[in-house]
């Protein structure tokens, strides 16, 4: 019977640790980001950039994406730098978004080297 008891003990606790750890996990309020490269070459040294945010994505092979959450303060816009082909480029932010989980951007590289972005909300 006492060992029935310190299963039961245990189990309470590690389902209240599992419950605890995926709420905390769920609670991201950061903004998600994607960027795809759809230039046709190899993306290195790439930085996404915002207000109060500057994250390094590394090495993006042509056709690949990368994600990442970032963390603007306050409103904010997305640029992008990245060296391709021997050449620096730095596109000029744009879009709108918030530090809410509400929020995706997409930042396309595209074969002129410009950047698309588009900053979306999803549903609350």
């Amino acid at each position: 019977m006492l060992i029935f008891i310190k299963i039961m003990k245990f189990n309470r606790m590690f389902f209240t640790a599992v419950v605890g750890i995926s709420m905390l996990a769920g609670c991201s309020k950061q903004p998600k980001i994607t960027v795809i490269n759809h230039s046709g070459v190899l993306l290195s040294n790439l930085v996404a950039s915002g207000s109060g945010f500057s994250q390094s994505l590394g090495t993006l092979a042509a056709g690949a994406q990368v994600r990442a959450s970032v963390n603007p303060t306050g409103e904010s816009s997305l640029g992008l730098e990245f060296d391709a082909n021997g050449k620096h480029f730095s596109s000029p932010p744009d879009g709108y978004f918030e530090n809410s989980n509400y929020y995706q951007i997409t930042a396309t590289v595209e074969p002129d080297f410009s950047v698309i972005v588009d900053a979306r909300t999803t549903a609350y």
